[in-house]
């Protein structure tokens, strides 16, 4: 044997000891998860779970069947199907059943559990006896959070005659992504690729007053002295062209790892877009922020319902109107911040949560106080289930395919469910599993189905998903769907904000007409980097699932509208033939949240979506207490009164998603979507007016 090969065959060796396999390897750098370079010893009888998705069979029965229940024109709306009937059309056949459990039986596994639909195996077996099994080298992983799981960083290897019966394998080789929800409430990156200098880093307004974030001018090295800021704030409508300086500010800085951060309180215009500078007094250095800004009020249930047509004291009566938020990623709530937020909202307190799941009462989380204090915000008196699908060993992964799959066989499901969490659609089978996607289609379909409504947050960052793997994706060389958003079977909702300056003519310059509409009634607008917030509401075309075919007039009709404007992106930039979204829009900028204790402001399409989902729950109330079925999957019908009744939505007519967030800094692409009249792609089908919507739902 020659020494090329014998270096050959010990790397092959090495690699496969130490778990690294450059070519098929699952182990992606950018999820954060670490080898243990500590060689210790691991209990070959260490009990690890591991999920086998089985083939199901008539998939395109059970579409026909949820087309069928969901169309108001159909005889059958309304008639969902319970377990059973769900599992005689999709379980397995016997022969997938048989062959996996005769190639999983001879490696005696500890438990073989079943779902109720037959489709989704739960095993729990050695480590040693899963190696042999699928002929992998499971090692010790550490994420960067602490969290340590074992897995192997090459897909597991089984028999051929196997693989027309298997979907997906889970548990084994893909690693958990962290984090499924874009956190936009927290900005901490610079605004520039520069480590040193005055740097704005993020501009948030509430109400009167803005606070920016920046680094100051002498960073690194300010040796804890930091000097006096002005800030000037100058309206961008040319109508208006007033000036704010606020002058002589002291700064509140921190430093972290060495770099000082600082943070200023400045006044400033309310809803008026804005240009922001910042000047440093000592050294008289200026900084423009790039972008407009605008400052907004604050908003609590009461704006909500104020604004969207919900009488201020309607209560939620019948026992099955219920409601669920589902977290993950160890997003618990605090149901003292729950109590506090009801007394200081003056909603009832009488409501009891149902938790499934662990929830760390002590470990309170931003997205999970802001899903639940809106949804039952909203809906006061339902329900509600706070569902946390949680991961506490290595046995178990956070997922949405998990949570799908539980729900879907749960004998009393909560009617609307709200979903915070996604990502780029292009990034979930390379880093869920291949087969990740169109598994969670089927499952997502079984769902509308049973009956249930799934709410989807629609991503906060653009056309363009932008913000970088795993959860995003860099450039603006194509449009990018966002999952589960670009589902068929799922309702995904976007971000708009309150302002008085909702038209067109609002935004043009006094030489083309433009007036002043400070003082015009409130309307909505898309949330925007180009219409003054530090982020945008997703929405687009998807590149994996074509349009749904309740809304292909609505597309159609959208598309002639952008090549009438002219501002139709370049055909190689995007998908036309794909599912459009989001399907409609709520309030996401400056809701009122308290978390730990602490009041705060939080934005996000994770404010849109429970805010939208507790609407739902209300006009489940109406039908219910009519001896009506529940909404169940909702956008067939809503897409059909969005024609026959189009006063049932406020049209948003503002708003452009060409920007997106990465690194959190602003970027902005050279084309988006724009809104326009009707459906569009910035905020759907618009924001329900609930009193034209509550009148007329006991009609279907």
């Amino acid at each position: 044997m020659n020494k090329i090969n014998l270096f050959i065959i010990l790397t092959i060796l090495i690699n496969c000891y130490f778990g690294i396999n450059q070519v098929n390897g699952k182990f992606h750098k950018e999820l954060g998860w670490k080898q243990s370079l500590t060689r210790e010893f691991i209990d070959p009888n260490t009990p690890i779970t591991f999920r086998i998705y089985i083939k199901q069979q008539n998939i395109e029965q059970l579409k026909i069947k949820v087309r069928d229940v969901s169309d108001p024109h159909s005889r059958n709306y309304g008639s969902y199907l319970n377990v059973d009937e769900i599992t005689s059309i999709i379980s397995p056949s016997q022969e997938s059943l048989t062959l996996i459990e005769k190639w999983i039986q001879p490696f005696n596994p500890i438990e073989i559990q079943y779902n109720d639909n037959k489709d989704c195996m739960f095993i729990t077996m050695s480590k040693q006896n899963i190696e042999e099994l699928m002929n992998v080298k499971l090692f010790k992983f550490i994420h960067q959070n602490g969290k340590i799981i074992l897995r192997s960083p090459i897909d597991p290897i089984i028999p051929s005659n196997l693989l027309k019966h298997i979907d997906l394998i889970t548990g084994i080789s893909h690693f958990p992504v962290y984090k499924l929800k874009n956190n936009i409430n927290s900005l901490s990156s610079s605004s520039s690729s520069s480590s040193e200098g005055l740097q704005i880093i993020s501009i948030k307004g509430t109400g009167e007053f803005i606070t920016v974030q920046y680094q100051p001018s002498c960073s690194p090295n300010c040796n804890g002295k930091y000097f006096p800021m002005d800030v000037t704030v100058t309206a961008l409508n040319q109508v208006i062209n007033n000036t704010i300086v606020t002058s002589n500010i002291t700064p509140t800085c921190t430093v972290t790892d060495g770099a000082a951060v600082c943070k200023v309180f400045a006044n400033s215009f309310v809803y008026q877009p804005s240009q922001v500078s910042i000047t440093d007094t000592v050294s008289n250095q200026v900084l423009t922020w790039d972008h407009p800004i605008v400052s907004l009020p604050i908003v609590l249930p009461q704006t909500i319902k104020e604004y969207y047509g919900i009488p201020n004291h309607y209560q939620v009566s019948h026992p099955n109107a219920t409601q669920c938020v589902v977290e993950f990623e160890q997003q618990y709530y605090s149901p003292t911040d729950l109590e506090q937020f009801f007394n200081s909202m003056g909603l009832p307190t009488n409501v009891s949560v149902n938790v499934i799941g662990y929830n760390d009462e002590t470990n309170p989380g931003v997205e999970a106080s802001l899903d639940i204090q809106y949804l039952m915000g909203v809906a006061p008196n339902a329900q509600t289930t706070f569902w946390s699908i949680y991961a506490n060993s290595s046995a178990e992964i956070d997922d949405i395919l998990q949570w799908a799959v539980a729900i879907s066989t749960h004998p009393n499901p909560p009617l609307v469910n709200s979903l915070s969490y996604g990502m780029t659609e292009g990034n979930v089978d390379t880093y869920l599993g291949n087969g990740y996607m169109a598994r969670s289609e089927v499952e997502f379909a079984k769902l509308a189905a049973r009956g249930l409504t799934v709410v989807i947050a629609s991503g906060d960052s653009g056309a363009y998903d932008l913000g970088g793997p795993p959860m995003g994706a860099n450039g603006c060389e194509n449009a990018r769907g966002d999952w589960p958003s670009n589902s068929e079977y799922v309702t995904a909702v976007g971000s708009i904000y309150f302002t008085p300056y909702s038209a067109p003519i609002c935004y043009e310059s006094v030489a083309s007409g433009g007036v002043n509409c400070q003082s015009l009634p409130i309307g909505e607008v898309g949330v925007s980097i180009d219409y003054g917030t530090m982020w945008t509401s997703g929405g687009g075309f998807s590149n994996f699932t074509e349009t749904a075919y309740y809304q292909k007039d609505f597309v159609n009709e959208y598309l002639n509208k952008l090549k009438e404007l002219g501002v139709t992106p370049p055909s190689n930039l995007f998908n036309s033939q794909g599912r459009a979204y989001p399907d409609f829009s709520t309030v996401g900028k400056n809701l009122y949240v308290i978390n730990g204790g602490e009041w705060l402001s939080v934005d996000g399409t994770s404010a849109s979506a429970p805010i939208f989902a507790g609407m739902i729950t209300i006009l489940n109330d109406i039908r219910l207490n009519k001896g009506l079925p529940q909404l169940g999957f909702l956008n067939p019908l809503f897409y059909q009164i969005a024609r026959t009744n189009p006063e049932a939505f406020y049209d948003v007519v503002v708003g452009n998603n060409r920007c997106g967030l990465s690194d959190s800094t602003p970027v902005c692409c050279d084309f988006g979507y724009t809104a326009t009249t009707g459906f569009d792609t910035v905020s759907g089908l618009g924001r329900p007016d609930m009193s034209v919507l509550m009148e007329i739902i006991d009609q279907f």
